[in-house]
């Protein structure tokens, strides 16, 4: 069975392990300070990226569902784009909380603080919720 006619897309899983791969040699090669979590971090990203989408997309069918809603099978993919890349800083924010002793890489935007992972946390789940609004339309609403 080919990736096209498989009902599970694994691009995303592969680029995943290839990164975390490439991590991993920088990890044992030069930055021997980093933990495993950070080396792991494009897996996590993507594990709880979907995780979340099954989850919002579980809850909005359920308060859509009243028999009436049309799916849109060209939902715009920017929604989800914008809430994997706030997810990603969502959990780099918490790996560099957990490793607290570092120096933050990217400043303030990987510092860790708890408005930065309430910030993030918030606006993936937004972007969600926009895009499963996309994806799903409920036609009672409509005249």
């Amino acid at each position: 069975m080919t990736d096209e006619q498989s009902p599970l897309q694994w691009q995303g899983f592969r680029l995943a392990g290839l990164l975390c791969l490439g991590l991993a040699i920088v990890k044992l090669t030069l930055e021997r300070q980093w933990s495993w979590w950070r080396v792991l971090l494009p897996f996590w990203t993507m594990v709880g990226h979907n995780a979340l989408y099954i989850a919002v997309g579980f809850v909005w069918l359920h308060f859509v569902d009243d028999g009436e809603a049309t799916v849109n099978k060209e939902a715009p993919d920017r929604y989800q784009v914008a809430a994997l890349l706030c997810f990603f800083l969502f959990v780099d924010n918490l790996v560099g909380r957990l490793e607290r002793g570092q120096p933050p890489a990217w400043q303030w935007l990987g510092s860790g603080q708890w408005q930065l992972l309430l910030l993030f946390a918030s606006l993936t789940l937004f972007c969600q919720l926009l895009y499963w609004s996309e994806a799903i339309r409920s036609d009672s609403h409509s005249p």
